[in-house]
């Protein structure tokens, strides 16, 4: 049997929970209201590496804080 360590678990978990979690998010709403005449361009997403990234970052910010006390 394969023993698996703290920092192991909590990487295969934001892993999995990247995966299973990811949607596509969207900068802007629909229309608000402008003229027919303007040309549009495309909805730009924005990336689901975002969320992974907030995840990290906040992982990172709380052992930095407890690694102070």
């Amino acid at each position: 049997m394969i023993k698996i360590n703290k920092s192991q678990y909590l990487a295969l978990v934001l892993v999995i929970a990247f995966i299973l979690i990811s949607a596509t998010s969207y900068a802007q709403l629909g229309d608000v209201g402008f003229p027919d005449d303007v040309d549009d361009e495309p909805v730009a997403s924005i990336s689901g590496l975002i969320a992974l990234g907030l995840a990290v970052g906040g992982y990172l910010g709380i052992r930095q804080t407890r690694k102070q006390d």
